[in-house]
């Protein structure tokens, strides 16, 4: 593969994953969006549902976004180009800490929904 055909094809894969990456944003935002103006109205089963559908839904972005960025990198790392050296493009870095970052957003935002409903919860007056 010549130089260019890396470079573009790196492109193609760091597009791909931003690409992942503002899905899994938009998961996250509708979710927390969700759980702030009507989590506490909602259900339990309502509730499991949703946050259900936001594990898989977030998940399956953050799964595709690692996947995408660890074959930037696999093929940046075959072949050498113009790229090799640059201090912040390392697989190395990426991948874990963006991995680790929308890991890390999902069980934030499944604990904001549980918080949500727990402070309702506590604020009805006992019968």
């Amino acid at each position: 593969m010549t130089e260019s055909e890396v470079l573009e094809l790196i492109a193609l894969y760091g597009g791909n994953s931003i690409t992942a990456f503002t899905v899994y944003i938009s998961f996250t935002f509708a979710f927390l969006a969700t759980a702030f103006y009507v989590g506490h109205k909602l259900t339990t089963f309502q509730t499991i549902a949703a946050s259900g559908l936001f594990i898989f839904s977030a998940g399956s972005s953050v799964l595709a976004e690692t996947a995408y960025i660890q074959a930037m990198f696999a093929i940046k790392e075959q072949t050498p180009n113009v790229l090799d050296g640059m201090l912040l493009f390392s697989g190395s870095f990426w991948v874990p800490y963006m991995f680790a970052l929308g890991s890390g957003g999902i069980v934030v935002s499944l604990y904001f929904m549980w918080d949500i409903r727990r402070q309702h919860l506590k604020n009805i007056p006992s019968k």
